[in-house]
């Protein structure tokens, strides 16, 4: 498995990034990498982020590339069925990916306990407001809360608690509307047997997963050496890969 694309970009335009993240830049390192389809996914937290994505188009309209770049973003859920992206920003952009587990910025809704079986419940309902809401494409860094740190407990303890039967009712419902979940290197190597089941599942209900590195830096861009075979040794195939040129047409 040799990935030909990461849907997880940011531009300078997301704060988090750093200056070298500029279009011809990132064009440059990704190319150098062998990638194919780069995916400029900038974030979306609060309403005057919506015109990120807007100046990227333009910009890219502007000039000459050697890669394919995708217009998209990377939408945070503000609570179940509220994103911060609008909806007419959504409709007109190549795809669309949110983050449902930003729980360390204000504007987002937390759960009333903070304990790991409330996150883990909170975070089920936020993908079902994904679900309802039927603009999104990708889920970001899914299910596993590296944030979470931040409001004093520890991620992986939540891992622990999840319900994997509303699991599998998310699972299906996913791929009966063509939303992916996102396999992140960082991930492959933390929790790789949750990343198993949920490959493994996830195929059954016919979920697709994408690919992304969510690179704030240029040396971010490539996927690691080994990251190829890792998705193998996690039980993933090519054909459970999306088809990121399908977003364009």
């Amino acid at each position: 498995m040799n990935p030909k694309f990461n849907m997880h970009v940011h531009s300078c335009r997301s704060a988090c990034a750093k200056p070298e993240m500029v279009l011809e830049d990132i064009n440059s390192k990704a190319h150098s990498a062998g990638l194919e389809y780069v995916g400029l996914a900038d974030h979306i937290d609060i309403d005057d982020h919506n015109q990120r994505p807007v100046l990227n188009r333009g910009d890219l309209e502007n000039g000459s590339w050697d890669v394919e770049f995708l217009v998209g973003c990377e939408a945070t859920v503000l609570s179940p069925g509220r994103m911060a992206v609008r909806d007419d920003i959504a409709e007109n952009l190549d795809y669309v990916m949110v983050s449902a587990n930003h729980y360390h910025l204000e504007n987002v809704e937390n759960p009333g306990e903070k304990n790991p079986l409330s996150y883990a419940e909170h975070y089920l309902d936020m993908l079902d407001g994904v679900l309802e809401w039927g603009l999104a494409d990708i889920v970001a860094h899914p299910f596993l809360h590296t944030k979470l740190r931040r409001v004093l407990l520890d991620p992986m303890d939540v891992m622990e608690w999840y319900d994997w039967d509303a699991v599998e009712k998310v699972l299906d419902r996913a791929g009966n509307v063509g939303l992916s979940f996102e396999i992140k290197p960082g991930y492959v190597e933390l929790i790789p047997e949750f990343m198993k089941l949920l490959i493994k599942t996830g195929r059954s209900c016919g979920v697709k997963f994408s690919l992304g590195t969510d690179a704030h830096r240029l040396v971010e861009i490539p996927f690691p050496d080994d990251f190829g075979p890792k998705l193998e040794g996690i039980g993933l195939r090519n054909g459970d890969l999306i088809d990121p040129g399908s977003f364009l047409s």
